[in-house]
């Protein structure tokens, strides 16, 4: 009998009580054939986010493990602790802000990557959540007779962040565990990491969009301005080039010269970047040869 996989859940979270409900009862909703362990690691909030956790922790179906921390850690170093504690085949990540829209997210990443091991990590579709609105936008998605859209490591660096928010991330933990412990210096977020895990192999979009990314002007990158998300970006790159191979600098040289994605809302920067990598994907296919039979079939 085929063992079993497993999901450990990184639910991040710092003095948002407002929200951790919402989030957390995405996760005790899910519906996985998975064994399921949830790492809360809050970075010592002051308000009543650990609080409320641990009164909805009866409800869930998921063991709990609560990480320690009696100073501030700050985002970073907050994730890599979290990271380190991790045993399962898979990581999940949920942001104390955003939450789930479907008891089927975990289940359906976890058995694409099963289904595909040459993919890194997979990401969904994002439901944009504009809290001073009360509006949603789903991110674009080029071809609806595709359920998946592959994400090169050229994709990645020379097309700007494909991704947008951790909250729609799977991980494979073996590739977690490979990460420098100097990369954890830098100001990482979805971004760099989807870098890193494209290192080993490419990254999936799926089709479905199972999470809710919360914007807010409390958010690190949506309380940016057109000029500050430019020089981020910038900074992003020159920071992540060590820790990439030298082939890498014509896609960060590629990216200088033509991406302008910072400038804009993540939920429609992607329109134009996705139809040229589903076209990229779509003119290799239909150039490819059908392969030979052999003779006699």
């Amino acid at each position: 009998m085929k063992k079993r996989e497993s999901i450990d859940i990184i639910l991040c979270c710092y003095n948002q009580e407002a929200y951790i409900e919402q989030a957390l009862r995405s996760i005790i909703t899910q519906k996985v054939e998975a064994e399921v362990r949830v790492i809360v690691a809050d970075d010592n909030s002051s308000d009543r986010t650990l609080a409320i956790i641990k009164e909805l922790e009866p409800l869930s179906p998921f063991a709990f493990t609560y990480l320690n921390a009696r100073h501030n850690l700050g985002i970073n170093k907050n994730y890599q602790r979290a990271i380190n504690q991790c045993t399962a085949d898979y990581v999940a990540i949920l942001e104390g802000d955003d939450w789930w829209s479907s008891t089927n997210h975990l289940e359906q990443h976890r058995q694409f990557l099963s289904e595909h091991p040459h993919y890194s990590m997979s990401f969904n579709r994002i439901d944009f959540y504009n809290q001073n609105t009360g509006k949603h936008q789903i991110t674009f998605w080029p071809a609806k007779h595709r359920t998946h859209l592959e994400i090169s490591l050229k994709d990645q660096i020379v097309y700007g962040n494909q991704i947008g928010n951790l909250t729609a991330c799977m991980f494979r933990n073996k590739l977690l565990q490979e990460l420098p412990e100097t990369f954890f210096d830098l100001n990482f977020a979805d971004w760099e990491l989807g870098i890193m895990m494209a290192l080993h192999g490419p990254i999936a979009l799926l089709r479905e969009p199972t999470s809710t990314y919360r914007i807010n002007d409390q958010g690190l990158w949506s309380s940016l301005d057109s000029d500050a998300r430019k020089q981020s970006e910038s900074t992003t790159l020159e920071q992540i080039a060590p820790f990439l191979p030298p082939r890498c600098q014509k896609y960060i040289a590629e990216n200088k010269r033509t991406n302008k994605s910072s400038t804009t809302p993540p939920y429609l920067l992607t329109c134009k970047q996705r139809v040229k990598i589903w076209l990229k994907q779509h003119i290799k296919k239909a150039n490819t040869p059908e392969p030979k039979h052999p003779t006699g079939r």
